[in-house]
């Protein structure tokens, strides 16, 4: 598990990593393409994370 900071609030959200040494890029938009995970920070805002 990794911190993540909501683009939006700026609020802390854990996210579950695949490998220990992955990149984590922070988006509040939804991309095509590439592996993510969607998250809802406490103050109900939606962002993704990819994997790098």
């Amino acid at each position: 598990m990794r911190e993540v900071t909501c683009p939006e609030c700026g609020e802390i959200s854990n996210v579950p990593v695949p490998e220990a040494d992955v990149k984590l890029k922070v988006s509040p938009y939804r991309r095509a393409f590439g592996d993510y995970t969607e998250i809802e920070c406490l103050d109900g805002h939606i962002f993704w994370v990819y994997y790098c």
